[in-house]
């Protein structure tokens, strides 16, 4: 030990080589990674990035666009009937509706997204128990749908009774010859980022024109729902053809400038909302819209004083 302890000179000291150098470097590696990650993680998801304020009237706008329960349940309860498949009334406000009475075209597509025989319906949260929630995405009412908007498009390939897409009767809801033009509407947007993207929208719209005024009376939701009033009765086939015919003259005529100009503003309409949705989102691309014109006139309504 003596020797060991007080020998002279320089000794080398020794060491284990377990390899862990390498190991740490992978591990500071990985853990600057995950960092990273979880800060762009929690930069993108942020909660308090949009104050809700900001973007609820845009949020309002679209549901009211797109419909609420009222809305689907009324659509789901005519187009039932019409299709001479009327829901039953059940018990806690919901339905049945007996899928295998309806047209084999569509109980045919019901059964490929797994709708068979009859079931419940509820069209307002919670569902109760046993009942099945329809919402407007629901493959009932998408269904359905799809099936009336095909046969009014193209009623000589439909295997239903299509919707009518012109007609006039005499209303209560009227004091005057109201035309009623039903509009498709679309919307090309452009997306100003580092690609470029073109995406197109479209949306419903509607023009209330009264007598011979170029100019609409009604616009949007209120020319529609001039549409919910209650025949007061039909018009002979003559007097139907006549003013039907006048309508479509018109529309050439006079009322193209007008549905033009109802394209264009509701385009601005839609780039407002972009607008102040990105305004409350730093960073995100800016969007242009531009009406596609002229806009197409996919129905013709003449509405009759009820009594002249």
């Amino acid at each position: 030990m003596n020797a060991v302890m007080l020998r002279k000179g320089r000794t080398r000291q020794l060491s284990l080589d377990l390899g862990l150098a390498s190991a740490v470097a992978a591990m500071e590696t990985r853990w600057r990674d995950a960092a990273e990650g979880e800060r762009r993680s929690r930069a993108r998801f942020a909660q308090n990035v949009i104050r809700p304020e900001e973007v609820a009237p845009e949020w309002q706008r679209w549901r009211a666009l797109l419909g609420g329960p009222d809305q689907v349940r009324r659509f789901v309860e005519r187009a039932m009937s019409r299709l001479d498949a009327p829901l039953e009334p059940a018990k806690a406000d919901t339905a049945r509706a007996h899928l295998a009475a309806l047209p084999s075209a569509i109980s045919e597509r019901l059964a490929a997204r797994g709708l068979t025989g009859s079931i419940r319906l509820a069209f307002v949260e919670p569902a109760p128990a046993g009942a099945e929630m329809i919402g407007r995405s629901h493959a009932l009412p998408a269904t359905l749908a799809e099936a009336l908007l095909e046969g009014a498009l193209d009623p000589g390939c439909s295997p239903i009774q299509p919707l009518g897409r012109v007609g006039a009767w005499s209303t209560p809801g009227v004091r005057t010859l109201t035309t009623i033009l039903l509009l498709r509407l679309r919307h090309k947007l452009t997306v100003h980022a580092r690609r470029e993207r073109l995406l197109l929208a479209e949306e419903a719209g509607a023009l209330a024109f009264e007598a011979n005024a170029a100019e609409p009376k009604l616009v949007g939701e209120a020319a529609l729902n001039l549409l919910e009033h209650t025949a007061g009765g039909d018009l002979a086939a003559v007097a139907r053809e006549r003013l039907l015919a006048q309508a479509w003259e018109r529309v050439a005529a006079a009322f193209s400038a007008s549905v033009d100009t109802y394209a264009e503003a509701r385009a601005d309409v839609l780039a407002r909302d972009h607008a102040r949705v990105r305004a409350a989102l730093p960073g995100v691309s800016r969007v242009s819209v531009e009406p596609v014109l002229p806009a197409d006139v996919i129905g013709v309504y003449v509405l009759v004083p009820a009594g002249i």
